[in-house]
């Protein structure tokens, strides 16, 4: 019975990643006009700022739970998360869109590497092929030319690795602290960092019409609250490996959304790519294995 509940919880946890995955996609078409008016830092700082607010809210009655552990923890996951963004913004001011999004979204390849190096264990081969077959889709899905490395793409890089780390450090801590109190003080501290960074590097921004402070409210909610709410409880249940290939299918659902809502045309390099997109998921859940076998091998870790 017990083993019966926990493979429930595991089926909602890889659904609740799916769906942080489809709301981090959705960012994409409304960052696309909010920032034709908005700073990228100004806008990190907003976002952050909102959504900080709203999870403190929700959290007052949590409040009796939270420790110096559970405040030393969430304040490293902020931290690396607003540098996360922060590199990505920064990159992109020197690269495309799809090279950023690309370099970004190879922090799947990162993974095995990052998460050898902060838990000690050395990854399974099937998730490192999970990784390299992820990788290639997301080559078939962002990138149409290769025009050489530059600067932005370095500074992109250091974003997926802020990405992978942040994967892993809330993998461990999921699993031990209240993931609302969590995802409190990690949005909170991205909150503080990015007002720090805006007042500092950028001029203050001039009046937002309706329609900013609408899009601003959506990526506060639904794309910082929701999805990084349903990533730590995803986590907890999910292994790191599975969840870093889930996580990445959030290019996948911004293309599917560009192409439903912004009229863009899909290709033959986007069907290729979600198909082995999708193909990683089943190899790094091992659903290739005959069933006995993929149980033993779950019995194993």
């Amino acid at each position: 019975m017990k083993k019966q509940t926990s493979s429930s919880k595991k089926i909602i946890a890889i659904f609740a990643l799916f769906l942080a995955a489809f709301t981090w996609g959705s960012a994409f078409c409304v960052l696309k006009d909010t920032l034709e008016n908005v700073s990228p830092i100004w806008l990190l700082a907003f976002r952050f700022l909102l959504a900080g607010i709203i999870m403190t809210l929700v959290c007052i009655p949590r409040m009796k739970k939270m420790s110096i552990r559970t405040l030393k923890r969430g304040i490293i996951m902020g931290i690396v998360l607003y540098f996360e963004f922060l590199f990505f913004t920064v990159g992109l001011q020197y690269t495309t869109s799809s090279k950023s999004s690309f370099i970004i979204g190879s922090y799947v390849a990162i993974l095995p590497l990052i998460y050898w190096v902060i838990r000690g264990k050395k990854p399974q081969r099937a998730d490192i092929l999970a990784a390299l077959v992820c990788i290639v889709g997301l080559g078939f899905i962002l990138l149409g030319s290769f025009d050489g490395v530059n600067k932005g793409d370095l500074i992109s890089l250091l974003s997926a690795v802020c990405y992978a780390i942040h994967i892993v450090v809330t993998g461990i801590f999921a699993r031990e602290e209240d993931g609302f109190l969590l995802n409190m003080l990690q949005i909170g501290t991205g909150g503080i960092l990015g007002l720090v960074a805006a007042i500092i590097l950028e001029p203050h921004p001039a009046a937002m019409s309706g329609m900013n402070i609408g899009s601003i409210a959506y990526l506060a909610v639904f794309c910082t609250v929701v999805p990084y709410l349903l990533s730590v409880f995803g986590q907890k249940y999910v292994k790191t490996s599975t969840s870093g290939v889930i996580l990445s299918f959030e290019s996948v659902f911004g293309c599917i959304l560009s192409i439903l809502i912004l009229g863009e045309h899909p290709g033959v390099r986007f069907v290729i790519g979600a198909m082995l997109m999708m193909c990683s998921f089943l190899i790094v859940e091992k659903i290739f294995l005959p069933l006995p076998k993929r149980v033993a091998v779950e019995a194993e870790k």
